[in-house]
């Protein structure tokens, strides 16, 4: 795929003063809703005390190169992401290409899209027809 957009691979996204961790759910595809090419993507949040979260999916150090703490999947925060747009803030800079995902990790991280209440109807959706092999 163009730009490094790949399923299971991760992105660094910039979002205050820090860069959030994005993983990758499926390669990049013609979405008709927004009439260009998409893919889904979720993004992963350090646990904070006294906040509440999204207990559907608890990844750890370990999980991933990037994790350094207790970190939940925020499925209320995935989203479909418009590939060029993407691929020009790499270009740019901006949003950079980070190690992928292992097997075991993605395939938990997906299965949440079943599990949690956070998911919109739009993700789920989007999940169901691009994500699933």
């Amino acid at each position: 795929m163009p730009g490094g957009i790949l399923r299971k691979g991760s992105l660094l996204i910039p979002s205050g003063y820090t860069d959030h961790l994005y993983i990758i759910c499926c390669d990049p595809v013609f979405y008709p809703k927004k009439t260009k090419t998409c893919f889904l993507a979720v993004n992963i949040s350090s646990l904070k005390p006294d906040i509440p979260y999204d207990r559907t999916c608890i990844l750890n150090c370990g999980d991933h190169p990037f994790i350094r703490h207790p970190s939940f999947v925020f499925y209320g925060r995935a989203d479909i992401f418009g590939s060029v747009t993407v691929e020009q803030h790499m270009a740019a800079g901006d949003i950079k290409i980070h190690e992928p995902c292992g097997d075991s990790v993605f395939n938990r991280i997906l299965s949440g899209f079943d599990i949690s209440p956070h998911v919109t109807l739009e993700i789920r959706n989007f999940y169901k027809k691009y994500c699933i092999n």
